[in-house]
């Protein structure tokens, strides 16, 4: 007998680290985006009882169903995450983003953070690094995976409170982010990046003799 897609699964090899996050967060309102089977709606609930607004945010509609079925949260949106991110008009003190960033694009992955940043006092990110191919599902093309991604992308762009990375075997790293807020751009930082990013120590030490110290350490 074949059983119905309801989502797919992911590890806990980061569960420990979200847990401690959602601790000292606190959240009174909490969006899970890419829900799938409720694990982050569980642990929020589990946590800090009826005194959360818990939704869900996810793109396959069966899974939609069970979540919806399964009552955890209070809210339960089916649709893909960036069209409901492009709506909202929502405040919540914490967004979940649990091992999804990877099923789109990486330019959809941080156009969807930034825009989440404006609307959301905390993120917290589980992610798989580096690329890990993974077909999409017969029942949820969604499954696939569409990025490749370093920790690089991340600790570039935004703020970053706290970051976790597991290697629970080879081959395979799994990252746990809690960020608080974007990066401002800054022209002197961009050119100092590819400097030293394209001539490393030899840029470093040309720029420090010609009395740039603060240019190049700051």
């Amino acid at each position: 007998m074949t059983h119905p897609y309801e989502g797919g699964t992911s590890d806990d090899i980061v569960a420990g680290y979200v847990r401690e996050q959602v601790r000292a967060i606190r959240p009174r309102s909490v969006v899970d985006f890419g829900a799938g089977r409720g694990k982050m709606g569980a642990m929020c609930r589990e946590l800090h009882g009826d005194g959360v607004e818990l939704t869900a945010i996810e793109g396959c509609a069966p899974t939609a169903a069970m979540l919806t079925r399964g009552g955890i949260y209070n809210n339960v949106h089916e649709g893909l995450l960036q069209d409901w991110i492009d709506r909202n008009t929502l405040k919540f003190d914490l967004a979940i983003f649990g091992d999804v960033l990877e099923h789109l694009t990486r330019r959809q992955a941080i156009t969807a953070l930034n825009a989440t940043l404006a609307f959301a006092a905390n993120v917290i990110v589980n992610i798989p690094l580096r690329n890990l191919h993974q077909d999409g599902h017969d029942d949820n093309p969604l499954e696939a995976h569409r990025a490749y991604f370093t920790e690089r992308c991340f600790d570039s762009r935004f703020i970053v409170r706290e970051k976790h990375v597991a290697s629970p075997s080879l081959g395979y790293t799994k990252m746990n982010l809690w960020i608080t807020g974007r990066k401002q751009f800054s022209i002197k930082n961009a050119i100092k990046g590819q400097l030293l990013r394209h001539f490393g120590r030899p840029a470093k030490v040309a720029l420090q003799k010609l009395g740039y110290d603060s240019f190049v350490s700051g």
